[in-house]
């Protein structure tokens, strides 16, 4: 079940959506009419099943029809992988910054960094050295690169 926290700002709205994005979401009832602007933290979805999809596309896709400008901010792992699996998943909206997996072969740890995707296109999709949080080695990219990052290339 997702939860929204909304807070409006100088006529843009920003919405952090917490939780699985599943059969049960209801978008209309959640986030209300679209607004003129809106930015969307994804950082807190851990899950989106293909109901969740279906009900994300045709909210999102009613937006960008009445003119709403879409940003999504922070993608979980789960919302990268949908964006690279559906063309359209948002729905004429930027993706502003994006997590991205890691592990420490030192010590054995799963890590996600936050990267902005226009870094991402200015290191020409070459990561920086990302260093453990745990045992400050060097860790590394936990999925392959070129398809990780394939929305940014498209």
């Amino acid at each position: 079940m997702v939860n929204a926290i909304k807070q409006e700002k100088n006529n843009i709205l920003f919405v952090r959506l917490i939780g699985s994005i599943e059969e049960t979401v209801n978008f209309d009832e959640l986030l209300g009419p679209a607004p003129s602007e809106m930015e969307i933290n994804c950082k807190e979805i851990p899950r989106i099943n293909s109901v969740g999809v279906k009900a994300w596309i045709k909210y999102f896709q009613n937006c960008h029809k009445k003119g709403t400008v879409l940003r999504f901010t922070e993608c979980s792992i789960a919302i990268v992988e949908q964006i690279n699996l559906i063309s359209n998943f948002t729905c004429g909206g930027s993706v502003e910054s994006i997590f991205l997996p890691f592990s420490c072969s030192s010590c054995k740890s799963e890590l996600i960094a936050l990267y902005k995707t226009a870094d991402l296109k200015k290191l020409q999709l070459k990561l920086p050295e990302f260093k453990c949080t745990k045992c400050s080695n060097p860790a590394n990219f936990d999925d392959i690169l070129e398809e990780y990052l394939a929305f940014l290339i498209r």
